[in-house]
């Protein structure tokens, strides 16, 4: 009887990872699922839109001071990044619904977090009207608990260098014209990340946006790889922007053109960047 036990146990022990890792698969799959449906509506909002994205901080602060509400004359008026207001925005997962299966397709399953349905489909986006992550907002409020308890949006962030003004001029490179209002459908790199999975923690650095907020559905892919992953030591270290590393290592990502692909963050860190150079590179990446 004993050795029947001993054999079964050894048995359980060998099938449970081969299980494991058939329920992994299925989950990255449903992920790559979403991912397509969440392209395709991202291609019929430019379609219906002359081409173009909608535009998140409408109103901007130049490296010289002035605040603007349309694009600069020049790329160096803004090659800082310049400095964002805190209005108050949709996500995208409201602003492309007329185009979604459902908000369901913003969650990856393999992303536990718990999160309020509110937040992902009610609340206006970009820090709900706080100009920085420590900023007090009304007790109780659905954005109080979820910076509170460290929840974010949905599961898919947007690369604002396709809908940050000045923040594209800060990583436009060589591509010309990336900056114009309506410029994505004419881009015939494919290699650009147009959305990739989040961390599922919030990343409230105390006074810097630069790290993220719980309200902020797209990254900002201009402050450079040091935030996006923030890969080491350091008291956020592990909490960027991207959970490159959901999928058993690896994770999604759609591109511009519509195409979607599972890839670790070494083939995937330059394709954030419209000339693929990678800002602020770290020294030592997860591979």
């Amino acid at each position: 009887m004993l050795v029947v036990i001993a054999v079964i146990g050894l048995l359980a022990s060998l099938l449970l990872p081969a299980i494991s890792s058939t329920k992994e698969s299925a989950r990255k799959g449903a992920c790559l699922s979403n991912l397509r449906q969440v392209a395709l509506a991202a291609r019929l909002y430019m379609d219906d839109n002359d081409g173009g994205l909608f535009h998140h901080h409408e109103g901007w602060v130049l490296d010289d001071g002035t605040q603007v509400d349309t694009l600069p004359p020049t790329a160096a008026a803004c090659s800082g990044g310049g400095s964002g207001n805190s209005q108050a925005e949709k996500p995208w997962v409201i602003l492309m619904q007329p185009y979604l299966l459902g908000r369901g397709v913003g969650f990856c399953p393999s992303d536990r977090t718990p999160r309020s349905q509110l937040l992902t489909t009610d609340l206006a986006g970009y820090n709900g009207g706080a100009a920085l992550s420590s900023d007090p907002l009304p007790p109780g409020s659905e954005l109080a608990i979820a910076r509170a308890q460290g929840l974010t949006l949905e599961s898919y962030l947007l690369n604002s260098v396709f809908t940050h003004k000045c923040a594209r001029y800060a990583v436009e490179g060589a591509l010309q014209g990336f900056a114009t209002d309506k410029a994505l459908m004419g881009l015939s790199n494919p290699n650009l990340i147009l959305f990739a999975e989040r961390n599922s923690e919030a990343l409230n650095a105390p006074d810097n946006e630069a790290y993220g907020n719980v309200g902020q559905d797209d990254y900002d892919a201009w402050v450079g790889e040091s935030a996006l992953v923030r890969w080491g030591s350091g008291p956020y270290a592990d909490q960027g922007w991207i959970r490159y590393d959901r999928h058993r290592g690896a994770a999604n990502y759609v591109f511009l053109d519509g195409h979607v692909e599972t890839l670790r963050w070494r083939d995937a860190r330059q394709d954030h960047y419209p000339d693929h150079r990678v800002r602020n590179p770290l020294a030592g990446p997860p591979l």
